[in-house]
């Protein structure tokens, strides 16, 4: 399928295109190689071999293995940000990709894939040029959630889901792995080391880099050599199996210092600087080049501090710094907030931006897009957003995508496009119902708006427009429970279910409207609220309840409860 012109023009930075098509014979693109990226002839990314473009490998008398229809000619270019590319397709056949680091060739043998289409037994592609460079140099998702860590095989798929949504950062720190936090100290045991070590080889083959992150922050004692040596031995373990990228995280955690802490360093901005210095230090010595953040315990908020001033004056200026916006869940982090944090703590910014994880709200799915980020926040000292996704991994992919699209472009990103563009991905022929039921799980930490359907038929008590809305709900939820997505099956089933007892419960709500001296309608209303209640999960938009309260029949109690109010 041709990947439509406003697609084209959102999807990459600068894209241009005069109308013009290559098309060329065969069903597959077959591209005579030339690399002038380097003296290595081949291209080292991931090509199936019945895929729609193929490489043409020369032999050593100068033959090839099977006839071309085009040229690929890959370059390198220094100027361009590290995984940017340049991608040009012109009229005689002659395609090249220019980047500067091998992230940039893959993300330019991406574009080739999505431009390119395949029928009639032709190959076709727009005559195009297209200039694309990343708002942020590190883009990724943290495995840093509360609650039931993702499983071996999840962490598996998020990494070749990022490597095809131009992330290139898995940061790992699973809050509720022991061997992060509560047991930092101990190693590893070697089952789940060898499963973190097949996690570093697979972000390797895709290109996304491995952050190993480590919590101390609890218990370490600043003045035990023996503490230190432990830190480094469980680094030590990482850098064997390769790993380059390294974060102390030092949040949530009480940072008030006592006893013979507090008589080291006088102050919890001093020890964690101190603690930061010495990693790094360390680090340094055992790499060529290391990348170290520090996620500081004041890791939210606007405004200067004691312990930020002792970050800026005494932590080393090589260490990153993770801050979440001006409140663990930011609603918006603009220029204002971002230009001063950056000059509060003086070190390069990393954004922890906890979109769309949901350890707050358990009985939850958050659906919708990232919204409220600014769009020049790359020019406010901020060299990297990293997305915190919920525990449910699959229900996660939809805002991740839309948080891709910001990552990449944060100047042109649109929320509502790319939510759009994010579950007709997700969801291919099912996009619509999709959509019908993300807009029912709207991030409640983020965002109030939305379900205006919904109000407005009850702000006017239109019974008809709640049974077409109730109808929707039903037939929507009974096709996605049939779908063949196991996997979203499983995560979002429990919601799924839900939404089928909350028709339910408007069916009786609707029956106690329109007939209430009908003998047994208390009686079924009060079975289907208990039916709603006894699920551990609940839909953002409570359609039936809020129908249920809109007649009077029941009131909310705190945050997420109702409670009927019908006569005996």
């Amino acid at each position: 399928m041709t990947m439509p012109l406003r697609e084209r023009q959102y999807y990459f930075r600068d894209y241009y295109d005069q109308g013009e098509e290559l098309v060329l014979e065969g069903r597959q693109l077959r591209c005579k190689l030339s690399s002038k990226f380097s003296l290595i002839q081949k291209y080292e990314g991931p090509l199936a071999a019945d895929g729609p473009i193929a490489i043409v490998e020369q032999l050593e008398q100068g033959e090839t293995l099977e006839q071309g229809n085009a040229t690929l000619e890959l370059e390198y270019e220094g100027t361009l940000k590290a995984d940017g590319y340049q991608l040009n397709i012109s009229k005689d056949g002659k395609i090249t990709i220019a980047a500067s680091n091998k992230r940039g060739l893959k993300y330019g043998m991406d574009a080739l894939h999505q431009l390119l289409s395949v029928d009639d037994g032709k190959c076709r592609l727009p005559v195009a040029t297209i200039h694309d460079e990343p708002s942020f140099s590190i883009r990724g998702i943290i495995e840093g959630f509360y609650g039931t860590p993702w499983s071996f095989d999840d962490r598996m798929d998020a990494v070749r889901y990022m490597a095809a949504h131009r992330m290139n950062a898995f940061i790992y720190a699973p809050k509720d792995d022991p061997y992060h936090r509560e047991l930092w100290c101990e190693p590893y045991p070697e089952n789940i080391f060898a499963q973190i070590r097949e996690l570093k080889q697979e972000c390797d083959t895709h290109l996304v880099d491995f952050y190993y992150c480590i919590s101390p922050g609890n218990d370490l004692k600043f003045r035990s050599e023996a503490d230190f040596a432990s830190l480094e031995a469980k680094m030590a373990a990482m850098i064997s199996i390769g790993v380059r990228h390294f974060a102390l995280l030092m949040d949530d955690i009480d940072y008030t210092l006592s006893g013979e802490n507090l008589h080291y360093l006088e102050r919890s901005g001093l020890a964690h600087a101190y603690v930061a210095n010495r990693v790094y230090t360390y680090l340094s010595g055992q790499l060529q080049e290391v990348t170290l953040a520090m996620c500081p315990t004041e890791y939210w908020s606007y405004w200067d501090t004691e312990y930020k001033r002792d970050i800026r004056e005494k932590m080393h200026k090589g260490i990153k710094i993770f801050w979440t916006g001006y409140s663990v869940f930011a609603p918006k982090i603009g220029s204002k907030h971002a230009q001063e944090n950056y000059s509060y703590y003086g070190h390069d910014l990393w954004l922890w931006d906890n979109i769309p994880v949901n350890d707050a709200d358990y009985d939850r799915l958050f659906l919708d897009p990232v919204r409220g980020r600014y769009s020049r926040l790359g020019q406010t000292g901020h060299h990297a957003v990293v997305a915190n996704p919920m525990v449910q991994w699959e229900c996660s992919k939809i805002t991740l995508n839309t948080m891709a699209h910001y990552m990449w472009n944060s100047e042109r990103y649109m929320p509502e496009l790319s939510w759009e563009l994010s579950v007709r991905e997700f969801a291919g022929e099912l996009a619509e119902d999709m959509m019908f039921f993300c807009s029912q799980n709207l991030n409640s930490q983020l965002y109030n708006g939305g379900y205006e359907e919904l109000k407005e038929a009850l702000q006017s008590k239109d019974v008809q427009r709640l049974d077409l809305y109730f109808d929707r709900l039903e037939s929507t939820s009974s096709r996605l429970l049939q779908w063949g997505n196991h996997k979203f099956k499983e995560e979002a089933g429990p919601w799924l279910q839900r939404a089928l007892a909350d028709v339910k419960l408007w069916r009786a709500v609707r029956r106690k409207v329109t007939g209430t001296f009908e003998p047994g309608v208390n009686e079924e209303l009060r079975e289907q609220a208990e039916a709603c209640q006894a699920f551990k999960v609940r839909l953002g938009s409570d359609p039936a309840w809020k129908a249920a309260e809109a007649w009077g029949f029941a009131v909310r109690e705190g945050k997420d409860g109702y409670r009927l109010t019908l006569e005996s």
